[in-house]
């Protein structure tokens, strides 16, 4: 069974990494700012699986709320799973 939250998720998680890797003045890597933009983002998907009412949004919320509050970057998300 596909999980397209959870894709969705690591594509932002993908992006997180990469522009940790670009310097910006604004932003400085792993900055307050790059890891609350990220973790919002991933509660977008969380709340847009909500309402698909997708067993994906609960891990989507934990996995950001985790993220904001120990500033430890989740690990990716499995997109398949055995489920039909």
């Amino acid at each position: 069974m596909s999980t397209p939250f959870y894709a969705a998720a690591n594509k932002v998680l993908n992006m997180y990494e990469r522009r940790q890797l670009v310097a910006s003045v604004k932003a400085p890597a792993h900055s307050e700012s790059e890891i609350y933009w990220a973790t919002e983002m991933l509660l977008d998907l969380a709340r847009a699986a909500a309402y698909a009412a997708s067993k994906e949004a609960i891990a989507l919320r934990t996995a950001a709320d985790l993220w904001n509050k120990s500033k430890a970057m989740p690990r990716p998300f499995l997109e398949t799973t055995d489920e039909a």
